[in-house]
């Protein structure tokens, strides 16, 4: 049985069969959900230990996801929809991965952008899945195993990739991955945390900070990167871009509060904003090479 949503077909569930016993057979164990509180922290890029629940809003509700979704773009974040692009590619395909809770995938879809959501068992899909079927938006969600995506050659014109919680670096496969399912001229965005960051300058002109200040843990839980080592992780790419976002006060000793954050996150940032793109030239059937 089905029906449709807007532009999402919803599959109604099949009964359970009943066992031998005449009951219904059991189903498939239901996936725990993640900690609101963390799952919070990471769709605000916050450190993980940081506590604001919403008052009176019932974790995992239409109404928990919608003010994630405001939030996630005010003050720190107010860098995202630009450094994303929402609303420069209506009409193309694009494939995201690493969604979060989905409010990007949501944003782009809403500026007339077909996206396909890649999910990973990290990803949580079920939950995922039920806060984008409810924007009854032009977003399908695909599960995803390993590096190998399951996509013909240049399907998408525009990859945005959140990597900001992956716990290894760009893997050569997933790259090359990348490069063939984008067509030529086709572009990747990506979301890295930076190496060079606030953390990293803190710790090293000031070794002593531990003995007056205890700097708040990193937002990011992924592999930390830099713009070079990036360029070096995805041959075959062209036009590289890579720009530092992303900086919290409360994360400064007391004395860099002083100076303006906009400027300071372009210095220090926590997330790496990186982009390139796919050479016209791969049109003749030039293949990206693994990195080594």
């Amino acid at each position: 049985m089905t029906g449709r949503r807007g532009h999402l077909k919803l599959f109604a569930a099949d009964p359970a069969l009943p066992d031998e016993d005449g009951g219904p057979a059991p189903g498939p164990p239901a996936r725990p959900l993640p900690d609101p509180g963390l799952a919070a922290n990471r769709e605000l890029i916050r450190p993980p230990d940081t506590r604001r629940p919403a008052a009176g809003l019932a974790p995992f509700t239409a109404a928990w996801f919608d003010e994630l979704e405001q939030k996630r773009y005010q003050r720190h974040g107010a860098w995202l929809p630009s450094a994303l692009e929402f609303g420069r590619h209506p009409g193309e395909s694009l494939l995201y991965l690493g969604p979060g809770m989905g409010s990007d995938a949501v944003r782009y879809a809403r500026a007339g952008t077909p996206v396909t959501v890649g999910l990973g068992p990290a990803d949580h899909p079920d939950l995922v899945r039920d806060n984008l079927a409810r924007h009854a938006l032009p977003v399908r969600a695909v599960d995803l195993a390993g590096h190998a995506l399951p996509f013909p050659d240049g399907a998408f014109d525009v990859v945005t990739w959140n990597a900001l919680y992956d716990p290894d670096p760009p893997a050569p496969a997933r790259v090359a991955e990348l490069f063939r399912v984008l067509k030529a001229g086709g572009k990747v965005i990506g979301l890295f945390p930076a190496r060079y960051d606030a953390g990293y300058w803190q710790d090293v002109l000031l070794p002593l900070q531990f003995l007056y200040w205890r700097r708040p843990a990193d937002p990011t839980a992924g592999a930390k990167t830099s713009a070079r080592a990036l360029r070096r992780a995805f041959p075959g790419f062209a036009g590289f871009k890579a720009r530092k976002r992303h900086l919290r006060r409360a994360e400064l000793p007391h004395a860099w509060r002083l100076v303006p954050l906009t400027f300071l996150e372009r210095l220090v940032g926590r997330v790496l904003v990186f982009k390139a793109t796919k050479p016209l030239s791969a049109r003749t059937g030039v293949s990206v090479p693994l990195a080594a």
